[in-house]
């Protein structure tokens, strides 16, 4: 790599580290590493996994605490969208809709879990965060609907498109970078919805992935993730 190579990936990585998001993702997928790295089987059952098991857990608890500050812009985001008067697909605004009520009401539940879990609220804190999980599920679930919408209508567009005429060159471009970032958000959200319900015992797979599968998730979601933060998606 030469200097200016090396400029270039140092100062995309500070601006990662300069946001709160950039920053949080970057936690997020040291802490994915450390729980793939605690069950591999090279390093399950050693004391090499036992360090990285408690440096996993404690990224996660500095991440529920970060998101104790979450709840404002939650709320702001919900309101400035409104009831969606705006939005053209009826799927998608709905679906959106259900997504700011449960997001609006999953910040509160951790927080109350979290207080519960270091006895500043005479809580069973369980009980909040299986509330917590089911937010992340069900949150997660309506994002890959939209998801799958936003594909459907680009396959729509494109068919529309080529029965007009032929597309331009233009439009063939915007088509496959459309497809493009639409999948690799499907990736990142199927990803994440596998945690979600993982944390749920009893419910589909819930509490049947291992500390493995769920490193090796974690860290799929979040380098698309990072990659989109850092513009490298096309």
């Amino acid at each position: 790599m030469d200097n200016l190579s090396l400029q270039i990936a140092l100062r995309k990585w500070c601006e990662l580290l300069d946001i709160h998001s950039g920053r949080d993702k970057i936690l997020r997928i040291t802490g994915y590493i450390c729980t793939l790295i605690s069950d591999l089987p090279g390093t399950r059952d050693t004391p090499l996994a036992k360090k990285m098991s408690t440096v996993g857990r404690q990224i996660s608890n500095s991440r529920t605490i970060n998101r104790l500050f979450d709840d404002l812009p939650m709320l702001n985001r919900t309101l400035s969208y409104g009831i969606g008067s705006n939005e053209k697909d009826q799927i998608i605004r709905i679906s959106n809709l259900l997504s700011n009520i449960i997001n609006t009401c999953y910040y509160p539940l951790e927080h109350i879990a979290w207080a519960g879990d270091h006895g500043v609220f005479a809580v069973e804190s369980k009980t909040f965060w299986r509330g917590v999980s089911y937010c992340w599920a069900s949150s997660m679930y309506l994002a890959i609907v939209r998801t799958v919408r936003t594909i459907s209508m680009l396959v729509q567009h494109r068919r529309h498109t080529i029965n007009s005429g032929k597309p331009s060159d233009s439009d063939c471009m915007k088509f496959r970078r459309g497809i493009i970032q639409e999948l690799l958000t499907l990736i990142q959200q199927l990803s994440d919805m596998g945690i979600a319900v993982n944390s749920i015992p009893g419910f589909l797979w819930g509490g049947k992935l291992k500390p493995r599968h769920i490193g090796l998730l974690g860290i799929l979601s979040t380098i698309i993730t990072i990659a989109k933060l850092l513009r490298l998606v096309p």
